[in-house]
């Protein structure tokens, strides 16, 4: 597992704040068999996982631990080299 740290930033109140994040995938959980059944049936899945933690400041008065957690499932048909499905939760 990687970790990064995000700079210091500001949100508005009721506003949301866009991080942009390059990530790079490898398949070091994916058995050679598996690997060649999923290049077989045409579709590559893969799983990724998230986690972003940090301390929130409100109002320069309280100070917050929060934990954000995404889990995703990417489908890619690689006959069309086109993204068949993206799933988060």
């Amino acid at each position: 597992m990687e970790e990064w740290a995000i700079p210091m930033s500001k949100a508005g109140m009721l506003s949301t704040k866009k991080i942009e994040v390059e990530v790079s995938l490898s398949s070091r959980a994916l058995s050679i068999s598996n690997l060649g059944r999923e290049l077989s049936s045409g579709v590559l899945t893969l799983n990724s996982v998230a986690n972003l933690t940090g301390k929130v400041e409100l109002m320069f008065i309280m100070k917050k631990k929060k934990s954000s957690t995404m889990d995703c499932t990417i489908a890619f048909d690689l006959s069309s080299k086109t993204l068949k499905s993206l799933q988060c939760k």
